[in-house]
This record gives structure tokens, C-alpha cells and sequence, in this order.
């Protein structure tokens, strides 16, 4: 399985999103559609902190979420303060993730990518055991998470496996295996992937690749078939 054969699984998927709020939410509305996302906006009468959005998949209803989660998706995480740490979630941004799942995004940027990854961290983290295999495109873009994956293996009885072009040494950290590639199987490609230990309610996947215009196309699922067939498909670049 190559991450094109994936990706085009999902393609056609049907998604709305209508932003309920005073006139200033107008521009979130603006910002999902510069994401080629199928966005409207309708007056709410009330304060911003009121303000909410409604998701259609296919024409159906399938959640409601604060709006607050919608800009913190669309927003730059602080890469510093929030990467380090003990990891924990947003139920607001767990919510939009989970209706958004299996959705093919073709303008997602790195920004969103982390955020989302970093929710199936604290997924990880949560459960405290399984597998959880990462490939950020290089090992050097490990550093920048160094302290949240210490986190992750000191506190927990995670198997993490970090896999990336071979562009920098790594250290020796206890509960984190490397695994350096001198192909180019991942080198365009975001992944995340965690197995939860067998238990299908918690096991999740991201993967996305890097478009020639830049931003990744990608798609994120809460499918336990999938995530078992995404992490065969790693174990095997490696053999």
C-alpha cells in the first residue's frame, strides 16, 4: 500500500461546515474555504462565546462543535510551551476530529498536521500501551518534539518507533526505537499511527503527503482495519 492508493480511498468525500456566529466569526468561514473546504457562514444574535459550528458529511448531520475548536484547528499550535510536558486534550477538539475523520483534506498545513498529531499523543498517552509508530518526513524534525516523546515513554509503557530520512543522529532515549531510511518511501509523507494494544475503540491514524504547491493532502481515521493495514505498511518500508 502506497500513500497515494490510500489517499484516493477517500477522495469524493462530502463535507459541509456552517459557522454560526456574530459577523466577526465571518473569517473563520474564509480561512476554511482558502482550505477548499465547503464552508457558509449564518448570523447568531448572541456574543462570540456562543458561537458554534455545524458538520455535514454526505448531506448528513454528524456533530456539533464550539467554535473555539474550529480556530484552534485552523490556528498555529505554540510550539515550545506545548510540546513538552504531560499531554492531555480538548473534548471540543476531540469532537472535530472525530467528525472530520476519513475526510481527504487536500490543503492541509504543517501547523494542522502537529495539532492533530499531537491529539492521537495524548490518545497514546491516555491508554498508556500499544505501538505507536511516527515518521515526521526526517529525523531532524524530531527534535522540535524531543520533550513530548520523553514524556511519552517515561510515563507510559508506550512501543514508539520514529522513523525519518536519515539526516541526523538521534539519541539514546529508553522506550524510543529509530529507524533511519535511506529510500524514499516516507520522505514526502506525515504519519502517525498508534494500535492501542489491540483495543479497536482507541486506535487512530494520521497520514498526509507533501504536495509539489506545498501544503500535505492527507486524511486522518479512527477505522481499526485501516490503522492495522497503515501499520503493516510502515513495518514493511523498513524490512
Amino acid at each position: 500500500m502506497t500513500v497515494r492508493t490510500l489517499l484516493r480511498r477517500f477522495e469524493g468525500s462530502d463535507v459541509a461546515i456552517t459557522v454560526y456566529g456574530p459577523p466577526a466569526t465571518k473569517t473563520v468561514v474564509e480561512r476554511l474555504t482558502a482550505q477548499r473546504i465547503d464552508a457558509t457562514w449564518r448570523k447568531l444574535p448572541t456574543g462570540h462565546q456562543n458561537a458554534f459550528v455545524v458538520i455535514h458529511r454526505d448531506g448528513v448531520f454528524a456533530e456539533t462543535v464550539p467554535l473555539t475548536a474550529v480556530e484552534t484547528f485552523l490556528c498555529k499550535p505554540e510550539i515550545g510551551s506545548d510540546d513538552s510536558g504531560t499531554p492531555d486534550s480538548d473534548p471540543g477538539r476531540q469532537l472535530l476530529r472525530s467528525a472530520l475523520a476519513n475526510t481527504l483534506f487536500s490543503s492541509l498545513t504543517p501547523a494542522q498536521l502537529l495539532a492533530t498529531s499531537h491529539e492521537f499523543e495524548d490518545r497514546a498517552y491516555r491508554v498508556g500501551e500499544g505501538t505507536l509508530r511516527v515518521s515526521f518526513q526526517s529525523l531532524s524534525i524530531f527534535r522540535s518534539q524531543r520533550g513530548r516523546y520523553e514524556t511519552l515513554a517515561s510515563d507510559t509503557d508506550l512501543d514508539i518507533h520514529v522513523y525519518g530520512q536519515a539526516d541526523w543522529e538521534p539519541p539514546t532515549i529508553p522506550g524510543i526505537s529509530f529507524h533511519p531510511l535511506t529510500d524514499t518511501a516516507l520522505e514526502q509523507v506525515w504519519l502517525l499511527a498508534f494500535d492501542a494494544a489491540g483495543d479497536d475503540q482507541n486506535k487512530c491514524a494520521l497520514v498526509a503527503e507533501e504536495t509539489e504547491d506545498g501544503p500535505f493532502r492527507g486524511v486522518w481515521t479512527y477505522n481499526p482495519r485501516l490503522v492495522d493495514e497503515i501499520m503493516t505498511a510502515v513495518v514493511a518500508v523498513d524490512e
